[in-house]
């Protein structure tokens, strides 16, 4: 509990927090609609999420098996008012409870480790490429396993909404000042990085992505 209150209460508090930091890229490797995501991970907390659709569902055991050695990590999403968390078992339970993470939805992760996750399945295309947020906070990342500017992503900004990125163990905000301007500074999510929405109005993020276009 003390560490879901923590989390919140970080967020919360983000918008006076540096916007400076950056995040290693994680590297993509793909045949068609098909291939897989390398995402190092520091020790502790990082805010990541689940790049590519499982090959037959998105629960935690299929898109994201460890070892033994991993026990006690646990993973924190949230569902628009409090976080819901589960813990890795080991190889003989797995995740506890085996909760699913789409694309387009952010994850905390806490780690006792350093690691590499590796994530194998198949690119988002068409309306699997599209998420609704909420108005309020939502914890989201792009549907599409792909590092752009939010402008350049078709991601739907009013003025004053704002995204907050966990990285190297702060937060860094940017928000959107509207038209001709837009997110200052400005918005590049990572593959692989989950973050932090505020938004006055809910919206639909519509990428319809195709791998053929």
């Amino acid at each position: 509990m003390r560490t879901k209150t923590l989390l919140l209460t970080a967020v919360l508090s983000a918008a006076g927090l540096a916007s400076s930091l950056s995040l290693a890229q994680g590297a993509v490797y793909s045949v068609n609609a098909v291939g897989y995501v390398n995402l190092p991970l520091p020790v502790g907390l990082s805010l990541i999420c689940n790049p590519l659709k499982g090959s037959t569902g998105n629960d935690l055991n299929t898109i994201l098996p460890l070892t033994d050695a991993d026990v006690g990590a646990t993973i924190y999403t949230y569902n628009g008012s409090a976080f819901v968390s589960t813990t890795y078992l080991g190889t003989s339970i797995g995740w506890t409870p085996n909760n699913s993470v789409a694309p387009g939805q952010g994850m905390f992760i806490s780690l006792g480790a350093a690691k590499t996750l590796t994530f194998v399945g198949e690119v988002p295309q068409g309306t699997d490429s599209n998420i609704h947020m909420n108005n309020g906070l939502s914890l989201v990342a792009s549907p599409v396993p792909q590092s752009s500017a939010l402008d350049t992503m078709l991601f739907p900004a009013d003025v004053g909404d704002t995204v907050y990125f966990y990285r190297g163990g702060s937060y860094a905000s940017s928000t959107f000042l509207g038209p001709g301007i837009g997110w200052t500074p400005a918005a590049v999510p990572g593959v692989g990085e989950g973050f932090w929405v505020s938004r006055a109005n809910a919206a639909d993020w519509n990428r319809n992505f195709s791998v053929n276009n």
